[in-house]
C-alpha cells in the first residue's frame, strides 16, 4: 500500500456516509472525474480541490441510501473497487473506481458509475 494509505477509513467512511472522515484521505490539489449516463466519457463531471471535493462528498453523503463496498484491489499507488448504493425507493447504484495514491493521499478519484432507472 501507498505509504500511509488507510483503505480500512476509506471503506468505513463511505459504509456510514462519513463526508468528513473521506474528505482527509484527498490531497489538496486532488481531482475526481465522474462518468455515468448523464455525464460521458468526452464531457465527464470534474470535481478539482479539496473545498469542492468536500461539497461532493458532503452531497453525497447526506442522502438517505447504504453504501457497501467490495472487491477492492490495493497497490502501493492504486486502490480499485466497487460501491453498491441502495436508495429507499429500491433504486441501486453501483459505482467502479480508482483512485491514484501519492503520499498517503488521493491524488486522482476515476468513478463510472450505472444507476437503475427508477429514481
Amino acid at each position: 500500500m501507498s505509504a500511509g494509505f488507510d483503505f480500512a477509513k476509506l471503506k468505513a467512511a463511505l459504509e456510514k456516509s462519513d463526508a468528513a472522515s473521506l474528505l482527509d484521505l484527498y490531497a489538496d490539489s486532488a481531482t475526481m472525474k465522474i462518468v455515468d449516463r448523464n455525464r460521458p466519457p468526452s464531457s465527464p463531471m470534474i470535481v478539482e480541490g479539496k473545498n469542492s471535493i468536500d461539497a461532493f462528498w458532503r452531497d453525497v453523503c447526506s442522502r438517505e441510501m447504504t453504501h457497501k463496498v467490495t472487491q477492492e484491489v490495493l497497490s502501493p499507488d492504486r486502490v480499485s473497487f466497487i460501491e453498491e448504493c441502495l436508495y429507499p425507493d429500491g433504486c441501486r447504484v453501483l459505482s467502479a473506481m480508482t483512485l491514484n495514491l501519492r503520499g498517503g493521499r488521493i491524488v486522482e478519484h476515476v468513478t463510472v458509475q450505472a444507476w437503475d432507472e427508477v429514481s
